[in-house]
């Protein structure tokens, strides 16, 4: 009887989990809005990061610079989560950044996630969609990754903490520039 009542939970538990609507971010008219911040949502996003550098990347690559970029409006909570699951050697992507990982899109719906990556591939970004399978009783593993053909843009950098300096930066130029010259 015990067991029969630990199955039953368990299904009651996994059920409403594959029954949910496929949620994005960012957002997609007319569909739910995924919230990035919490599970799966940052270990999606670095698992898919990592496999796009995995499937992209020589030998010798491996032991150099990771930089990535995530959309635009993620709280800084997301960002220094992602940074805590990608290896040592990842940084976020700054102004001016060449050889970027960028996810562009995340789509979470029950027991399936999908991540679109931007990558650089020989002077030319393209797009990569990384689906993971996983659920709230089991790890999001890579299912498959499918390059597309399709050339994308340069990302821009989204870190906050990065936009925060350089708003800083500029608040404090223009006061250096209004000082009167005194006749000089």
């Amino acid at each position: 009887m015990k067991l029969r009542s630990l199955a039953m939970c368990v299904l009651f538990a996994v059920l409403p989990a594959a029954c949910t609507a496929m949620s994005t971010f960012p957002p997609v008219a007319g569909k739910p809005i995924s919230t990035p911040s919490v599970s799966p949502g940052p270990e999606v996003m670095a698992g898919a990061l990592k496999e796009a550098h995995r499937l992209n990347t020589t030998a010798k690559d491996h032991a150099g610079e990771f930089i990535y970029n995530l959309p635009a409006g993620l709280p800084e909570n997301t960002w220094n989560r992602v940074a805590f699951l990608l290896p040592d050697s990842a940084r976020a992507m700054e102004p001016g950044d060449e050889g970027v990982y960028s996810v562009q899109q995340l789509r979470i719906g029950g027991g399936a996630a999908e991540v679109d990556v931007i990558y650089p591939d020989r002077g030319v970004y393209q797009l990569m969609t990384v689906k993971f399978a996983g659920g709230p009783l089991a790890p999001w593993t890579v299912a498959w990754a499918y390059r597309w053909m399709i050339p994308a843009g340069k990302p821009t950098a989204n870190d906050p903490l990065q936009k925060a300096e350089m708003a800083q930066v500029q608040e404090t130029a223009p006061a250096a520039d209004t000082e009167p010259d005194n006749g000089k």
